[in-house]
């Protein structure tokens, strides 16, 4: 039996994130940066590249069987974190489905008025848009069923997406946003890469995923940070924000 794949902790997320790789991040950072020119795409938002340049049909192992032992001791472990969890994280873990930048900072000491901030805010924004556009087509292609599609006796917290459960779009941009901040804020890096790891748990505490969705969420995640930081268009936008975030703070340039 393959192991569940575990939350990340700030030191190793890149050993993880190899471990649930076809291929090494360095690999996919060539991949994408032979892949920057930008598409027009029907969704909307404003996204800075999309699946072809992450592709995580490719990039990503698949998920586990839904029949398989794999599944079923993931099931099981949804149902027993649900059962567990205290009222106030569980409140949190609701508040969590709420995407953005003031959304993730929530879970934080970071306390900053996003009025204060709009280049950092839309630069968060267009991160989720890209999200959006990269995991959607991976979704699609492994088409996992959510947890509560498989087992009745789980009774989600939320309304239930009906795009697929693998990778969790949730797990992908909370990563993504975790890094990038975190080099903008470098001085804050661990607790924005505990945030990712938190703000993922809530979704198998809400009872709409998989450990293992989690874990490949952290790995496209790092990947969709690695091809941002290749993006002209990113690179624009991140200087500026930077300054704008790290002023709000009162911190040093």
């Amino acid at each position: 039996m393959r192991p569940l794949y575990p939350l990340c902790s700030p030191q190793d997320l890149r050993g993880k994130m190899t471990a649930i790789t076809r291929r090494t991040l360095m690999g996919a950072v060539a991949f994408a940066a032979l892949a920057l020119s930008q598409p027009t795409f029907a969704e909307e938002g404003h996204p800075y590249f999309g699946p072809e340049t992450v592709n995580l049909l490719d990039l990503l192992v698949p998920p586990p069987a839904k029949n398989s032992a794999e599944t079923k001791a993931e099931l099981v472990e949804v149902k027993q974190l649900m059962a567990s969890t205290s009222e106030g994280r569980k409140q949190q873990a609701i508040a969590d489905n709420e995407e953005g930048l003031q959304p993730f900072l929530a879970g934080t000491s970071i306390k900053v008025d996003t009025a204060t901030v709009p280049l950092t805010t839309a630069l968060v924004q267009r991160i989720l848009d890209t999200e959006e556009v990269v995991t959607e087509s991976a979704k699609k292609g492994f088409a996992r069923p959510r947890p509560p599609l498989v087992d009745e006796e789980i009774k989600p917290l939320i309304k239930l997406s009906k795009s697929g459960a693998y990778p969790s779009g949730h797990s992908t941009n909370g990563t993504a946003i975790a890094i990038v901040l975190s080099k903008m804020l470098p001085e804050r890096k661990e607790e924005l890469m505990q945030r990712a790891n938190d703000y993922a748990l809530s979704r198998l505490i809400v009872g709409v995923h998989y450990r293992s969705d989690l874990g490949a969420g952290h790995a496209a995640g790092a990947l969709m940070a690695q091809a941002l930081m290749q993006n002209p268009d990113f690179q624009k936008e991140f200087e500026p924000a930077k300054m704008e975030l790290r002023k709000a703070l009162g911190l040093s340039m």
